[in-house]
């Protein structure tokens, strides 16, 4: 649990909003992730798979969105977005490479919500880098191609718990009473599962009929609200 649930405090709202990355969302690698599923599947379906991800967004941009939110008091945080200073120039950047999840952030900040750094600048490097070796990893032979998997899967999975850790935390300390937080996370993610009592937690599902109510009163922590 992190250092700001205590005892006492005013319930603060998250609104969590599970996702897939698109390809313009994996920055420089997005080429490289391209050519070796292609590699491996097939251009129809690396087609597929991404255009079944741009529909998820255009139904999770309605959803959110339409939440009635007081955006002024509204704090966006994202997935792969570090503390840096830069916060609002990366999201501008992605956003103009076609990046759906950022196109909703700066259409949230323009209505007037405080975009949020979210995760640690050497945690992200680090996950970086293990996309990198994963993406090497396929070109070698079978047997060293295992040996590594196994290797950076268990990197992976510490690097995930680390940087849930850092996320938790970092809300912890910026989310104030009153205010309500839209994070956005990719499915791997268990955010949720870190956060103290302290939090009311709405779960936005893509795969929910995107006709549904999303402004239905937030139910307990741990269910789906539609």
């Amino acid at each position: 649990m992190h250092a700001c649930a205590g005892q006492g405090r005013a319930v603060r709202s998250l609104i969590y909003v599970p996702m897939i990355h698109s390809e313009a969302d994996l920055g420089s690698l997005g080429g490289v992730v391209r050519q070796r599923y292609q590699e491996a599947f097939g251009r129809s379906a690396w087609e597929r798979k991404f255009s079944s991800v741009d529909a998820m967004w255009t139904g999770l941009a309605g959803k959110v969105l339409d939440l009635p939110l007081d955006w002024r008091r509204t704090r966006l945080y994202q997935d792969g977005l570090p503390v840096c200073g830069r916060e609002a120039e990366i999201v501008r950047d992605l956003a103009r490479q076609g990046s759906r999840n950022h196109q909703i952030l700066l259409e949230a900040i323009r209505r007037g919500a405080t975009l949020m750094g979210t995760e640690s600048a050497p945690l992200i490097v680090a996950e970086y880098r293990r996309v990198q070796k994963l993406i090497e990893a396929s070109r070698l032979l079978e047997s060293e191609s295992n040996a590594l998997g196994i290797e950076l899967h268990a990197e992976g999975e510490r690097l995930l718990r680390e940087r849930d850790a850092f996320i938790a935390d970092r809300i912890g300390t910026t989310l104030q009473d009153g205010e309500t937080g839209v994070l956005f996370i990719g499915l791997l993610h268990r955010v949720d599962e870190l956060l103290g009592n302290d939090y009311k937690v709405r779960h936005v599902i893509h795969s929910l009929p995107f006709g549904a109510d999303p402004g239905r009163p937030t139910e307990e922590r741990g269910r789906d609200v539609h």
